[in-house]
């Protein structure tokens, strides 16, 4: 690996100093969370800690905060080590455009990491052993192209996890048209959500909460994705056929609400979704190329 990026994520300390430079404040504030000071200022050290770990094992490495992404042209690298969380994974991958990938988790205490297949120790041995423990898996994408009735429209980043449709507001109900082959279906439910292998363990799981799927877990390197209609009526469960199935081609949806769609569950990553919109989702030809365990 000749050319390496690094891109690290801020902690949530390092975040909170922002928003509270005024620390006797920050910490009145933090004792009435639950007395979550000492939790996130550990965190932050054993984030710092993996800073400096792959600092070590790539001296000659870029290393860069998230937000200097719109910068750079990641396919002048060979590789991009995301290093942070699932979700700084995901903001990261939508950068890549084939650029190989691999997740690394910055803090193991705190976080699980679904998504990242190393922590720095074991990154360090995997480059020791010059990668040879390691292989190349090609993950699914969601894209998007919306149409708006004024004649506009725009393409989506890729979503390597999931897309949520549904109303702005979280307390009103979401309605819209499912458009599948030759069928069409109109729905009322608190919103879609359309998902890869990726994420088929991932919200979906939560979504799902006693009820099963019968789709169950699939690869991440399928050639579909799925879509779930999510807390429908007993009723609107019983009449509906679109709420539950296997996409191999696009679907569309057709906006009846003041709504939004959103990749990856990212608050940079949400588009407006207005009455009268048409968005089809497919498949995106291109792939997340990802470096992970043999």
């Amino acid at each position: 690996m000749n050319q390496v990026l690094i891109v690290q994520k801020r902690t949530k300390f390092e975040l909170d100093q922002i928003i509270y430079p005024d620390q006797e404040f920050y910490k009145k504030i933090t004792q009435i969370q639950n007395n979550s000071y000492d939790r996130i200022y550990n965190s932050h050290i054993r984030q710092l800690e993996s800073r400096e770990i792959l600092r070590k094992i790539f001296p000659k490495g870029k290393f860069i905060f998230r937000d200097e992404l719109d910068k750079l042209n990641l396919q002048d690298f060979d590789l991009v080590i995301a290093l942070g969380g699932d979700n700084h994974f995901t903001y990261v991958a939508h950068y890549t455009k084939g650029t190989k990938i691999l997740g690394c988790n910055s803090d193991t205490k705190t976080s699980l990491g679904a998504l990242l297949a190393f922590d720095p120790n074991s990154l360090e041995q995997v480059v020791k052993d010059d990668f040879k423990e390691t292989k190349i898996e090609e993950w699914s994408l969601i894209s998007a192209r919306i149409e708006y009735p004024n004649g506009g429209y725009l393409e989506t980043v890729s979503s390597v996890n999931e897309v949520s449709v549904r109303n702005a507001s979280p307390d009103l109900t979401s309605r819209y048209i499912i458009c599948k082959d030759d069928e069409r279906e109109e729905q009322k439910s608190s919103g879609l959500l359309l998902y890869t292998g990726a994420g088929s363990t991932g919200w979906l799981t939560a979504c799902l909460g006693n009820t099963k799927s019968s789709l169950g877990e699939f690869p991440k390197n399928a050639n579909e994705f799925r879509v779930f209609t999510r807390e429908l009526s007993r009723k609107a469960r019983k009449n509906y056929k679109l709420t539950n199935f296997v996409a191999l081609d696009s679907i569309s949806i057709i906006s009846e609400m003041n709504g939004g769609i959103s990749i990856d569950c990212l608050p940079e990553r949400i588009y407006p979704f207005p009455p009268g919109a048409i968005a089809t989702f497919y498949l995106s030809p291109q792939k997340l190329r990802v470096v992970v365990k043999k």
